[in-house]
């Protein structure tokens, strides 16, 4: 520590894996938000990226821990 600072050498980060596989793509899933509800009072679909294995083709627990209501079918049973 110095300065008072936590000194981070980002060799020393740990590399996130999802079923023994390193890779990932990026996706779209879209919400869609209804008439009644949407500020402009027509449909709208919002864009929303997630992170795809690219072993499992399912998005990693450690990702989809964020994604509030996410269907259960995407998440992938790794870390």
């Amino acid at each position: 520590m110095e300065n008072g600072k936590v000194q981070f050498k980002f060799e020393d980060a740990e590399w996130v894996k999802c079923d023994d596989a390193y890779l990932f793509d990026s996706a779209f899933m879209f919400k869609r938000i209804s008439p009644i509800l949407s500020p402009t009072s027509k449909e709208e679909f919002v864009p929303v990226e997630v992170m795809l294995c690219k072993k499992c083709g399912k998005i990693p627990t450690f990702f989809a821990n964020k994604i509030p209501g996410l269907p259960t079918e995407l998440i992938a049973d790794c870390k």
